[in-house]
């Protein structure tokens, strides 16, 4: 198992630059429900033991998982090492369920997971709020995260058709407000309504569950 794991979670090589994100994404998203497919059947075979399933998930990933990272500032190779050795053991423990969890997307999955693992850093890094009041505690209980994702999950899926694909392009797989514009053959403007309408649909349902979006912005 060690040199497996040193296998996938083995440093990006020197000097590589991630790819835009709609390069990745585009490539990784050309035919959503064959990917989808192929994406849990890898699953399937990794949970039962064939490791090399597991390499050739992660391999498919990797830059996706890099774009994302830098887009949330984490750009030492060392911090995108460490964040991504962290996103392997949260894979590990979630195998026994994660591809019949895999709803839409396993890049949109993947892109919430290496957010949530780079503001736990943050946290960890920056324990005061740039007001110099103590910074809202990362959610280091599983259940906890667990049930704050179904319920955005949950919320996601009662938005209008538009809006929930502008929130899984913008929010789940981090592309900017053309980005998402141009993979739904639109306008940055038209795109930055529905986040800002979305976003109050969001909050709005959350919060009928006790849940919050903290800052997100559209």
């Amino acid at each position: 198992m060690t040199n497996w794991f040193q296998r996938a979670s083995r440093k990006p090589r020197p000097g590589t630059a991630p790819r835009s994100a709609a390069s990745v994404l585009g490539g990784l998203a050309g035919n959503p429900p064959a990917t989808l497919a192929r994406d849990r059947a890898l699953l399937v075979r990794w949970r039962d033991g064939d490791r090399d399933a597991g390499l050739q998930l992660l391999d498919l990933y990797a830059a996706h998982e890099r774009v994302v990272a830098f887009r949330l500032g984490v750009r030492d190779p060392e911090a995108l090492l460490e964040l991504h050795q962290d996103l392997v053991l949260r894979m590990l423990d979630q195998l026994p369920t994660l591809a019949e969890r895999i709803e839409s997307s396993l890049a949109g999955w993947l892109a919430w997971q290496v957010r949530d693992l780079a503001r736990g850093r943050l946290r960890r890094e920056f324990p005061l709020s740039e007001a110099g009041t103590a910074a809202e505690p990362a959610m280091t209980d599983p259940n906890e995260r667990s049930a704050t994702w179904e319920a955005i999950l949950a919320c996601r899926d009662g938005l209008p058709e538009r809006e929930r694909a502008v929130f899984e392009l913008r929010y789940l797989e981090g592309l900017s407000l053309q980005e998402v514009a141009e993979r739904l053959s639109s306008n940055a403007n038209a795109v930055a309504q529905s986040a800002f309408r979305l976003v109050r649909r969001m909050r709005a349902c959350l919060a009928s569950q006790g849940f919050s979006l903290g800052g997100v912005e559209a």
